[in-house]
């Protein structure tokens, strides 16, 4: 049996961890910091399988990526990247792309470079 057959009362949504990415973006972080040190220049993207869990609509299967370096609001609150796709290789495009948007328009909204304390990475096993 497939995961994406499986229904279980009570449980909406099931994901699969299906592929790990390393990326590294070095040029663009170091238009993002401010002084000479580099902080974080890479950072890892992992991809979900998910099968929505009712039978009201089966084929909602698609792939989810999420970012382990986020970046930290004046609140304290963490936003990462996150792409969906309908492919593996369609949601890491998506992510990437998002998660760098973000960081670009984090630092147009601070006004000035990003230091390491504007970013925090999660731990392996919590994303």
């Amino acid at each position: 049996m497939d995961f994406k057959d499986i229904r279980i009362n009570r449980v909406d949504m099931i994901e699969k961890f299906v592929a790990e990415f390393d990326i590294t973006a070095l040029r663009f972080f170091e238009t993002i910091y401010a002084g000479d040190t580099i902080h974080y220049g890479a950072f890892k993207v992992k991809v979900y399988e998910t099968n929505y869990n009712n039978d009201d609509a089966p084929e909602e299967i698609g792939f989810t990526g999420y970012t382990n370096l986020r970046l930290r609001d004046p609140d304290g609150n963490h936003e990462g990247g996150i792409g969906y796709g309908l492919t593996i290789e369609e949601s890491l495009q998506k992510t990437t792309a998002y998660f760098l948007d973000l960081i670009e328009e984090y630092k147009l909204d601070k006004g000035t470079g990003l230091s390491k304390e504007d970013f925090v990475i999660i731990p392996y096993d919590e994303f």
